[in-house]
């Protein structure tokens, strides 16, 4: 048997003020059909706990509902929805090895966190997630490259709270 994965628990209080105003959801982790050890983390309403798509924002949350739907249990984690309203979310998976092939990255890490950027760890405690405010993305930007994933529209990320470094001014 295979043991269940630990993700770490949100940390409501560190998440950035910035993202408390876009659509909120919860979500619980779901192994990958063909991939193990790789989990689903799909939004669900933190009003029904049903699943809901990017595509449809009027069926998320708010902040404080997907907090409360956590807080009440049965669920892994918070994320927000993405609106294209000027954040940028950069998605980093197990950044160590990211890091050990693409060097830039991490002086590029560096600059956004001079930039002010919010940036935590991922729920399974091996990636990096950064909210930034920024320009709209062109859809040739919108892709995964090399273990980097940029969205600025119509994407759920998921939101832990756990800060590897905070600027003065939120996401």
């Amino acid at each position: 048997m295979v043991a269940e994965p630990s993700f770490l628990p949100p940390r409501f209080e560190n998440m950035p003020s910035g993202l408390k105003s876009q659509p909120w959801a919860v979500w619980l982790a779901e192994p990958r059909k063909g991939k193990p050890g790789k989990f689903d983390k799909a939004p669900r309403s933190p009003l029904t706990g049903q699943k809901v798509g990017a595509d449809k924002p009027d069926l998320f949350g708010t902040f404080e509902q997907a907090q409360t739907a956590y807080l009440t249990g049965g669920f892994t984690g918070v994320g927000v929805l993405l609106t294209g309203s000027g954040i940028v979310g950069i998605d980093i998976d197990d950044v160590r090895k990211v890091i050990a092939e693409q060097p830039e990255v991490r002086a590029w890490i560096g600059k956004a966190l001079g930039r002010d950027a919010y940036c935590e760890l991922s729920p399974s405690n091996t990636g990096l997630r950064l909210f930034i405010r920024g320009m709209p993305l062109s859809g040739e930007m919108k892709k995964k490259h090399g273990g980097l994933e940029i969205y600025d529209n119509l994407r759920f990320l998921t939101v832990t709270g756990h800060v590897v470094r905070r600027q003065p001014t939120d996401a």
